[in-house]
């Protein structure tokens, strides 16, 4: 009984929120708010724990535990939740119907824009390639590249890829200021880039400023200029590999600047392990 007991333990510790059934199925479950919330019953262990990656995402932080490292699919879930009530979305969890809902989700988006996330082989000494999605861009206004030395970034993303911090997040010392934390970014040539993160309360805009101003005088950032965002994450990853997710920010420069060189478009990137997405650290 007891060897029993201490196989089903180690079956517990492998995915997060899953448990084995005696006939042979899997359940899925979720601790959040103080309370246990049952996901349902599913054929395969895969299949609950990824039902647990799924619900984590609408009822707990961004940096929570998962089962699975992000992917060019699964990082466009909050998106895709963010159309859906909690019970809404608990429920297509418990009848099944969340895969190919999320499915469709994907396939429509794709269509509209016209294409997939891009495989960029490395160069260096890394031969991998990297699967980038990109979460979101936005072009830059004469303010966003000014005096203010900060970015504003727009709150419909703010509030889907970054973390909280409209309702309090960390303690700021700043009578204006709701929280702020630090997130980083690479860019294509692998440097790290570190922005304080921000909510400010009198103009309630969510804005990039310790850390921004640098980036746009390295950047030689001009307005109409757009920076974009993305999760990049080795193709490898999909086949049941250890690869490491990162956050990339990148630059569109203004087709009309013809001041500006083409010396940051190359699409090759260097990889490197144990990076941050948004400020956490994804080993």
């Amino acid at each position: 009984m007891q060897e029993e007991n201490n196989a089903a333990g180690q079956l517990l510790q492998k995915f997060k929120g899953v448990v084995p059934q005696q006939n042979g199925n899997w359940g899925a479950q979720i601790y959040a708010n103080h309370q246990r919330i049952w996901l349902g019953t599913f054929k395969s262990e895969r299949e609950a724990a990824m039902a647990y990656d799924s619900a984590s995402i609408k009822l707990r932080s961004g940096d929570s535990h998962r089962n699975f490292p992000w992917n060019d699919q699964t990082v466009q879930e909050h998106q895709f939740q963010s159309h859906y009530s909690t019970e809404t979305m608990l429920s297509m969890i418990r009848d099944g119907t969340y895969p190919s809902r999320f499915a469709t989700f994907l396939s429509t988006r794709q269509t509209q824009q016209g294409g997939v996330p891009k495989h960029v082989t490395l160069k260096g000494d890394c031969k991998e390639q990297l699967c980038c999605t990109q979460l979101f861009q936005k072009e830059l206004t004469p303010s966003d590249v000014g005096k203010l030395n900060r970015l504003v970034i727009p709150k419909k993303h703010a509030v889907t890829y970054f973390p909280n911090v409209s309702d309090g997040g960390a303690e700021s010392h700043e009578e204006n200021v709701s929280g702020d934390v630090e997130v980083a970014f690479y860019d294509r040539l692998m440097r790290l880039w570190k922005f304080r993160y921000c909510y400010w309360k009198s103009s309630q805009s969510y804005v990039f400023t310790r850390g921004w101003n640098r980036f746009v005088k390295d950047k030689k950032l001009k307005a109409k200029d757009t920076i974009a965002f993305f999760m990049c994450e080795p193709v490898d990853c999909r086949k049941g590999g250890e690869g490491e997710a990162f956050g990339l920010i990148d630059v569109i420069y203004n087709s009309d600047d013809e001041d500006t060189k083409d010396e940051n478009t190359v699409k090759d990137l260097n990889a490197e392990k144990g990076l941050k997405l948004f400020g956490v650290l994804i080993k």
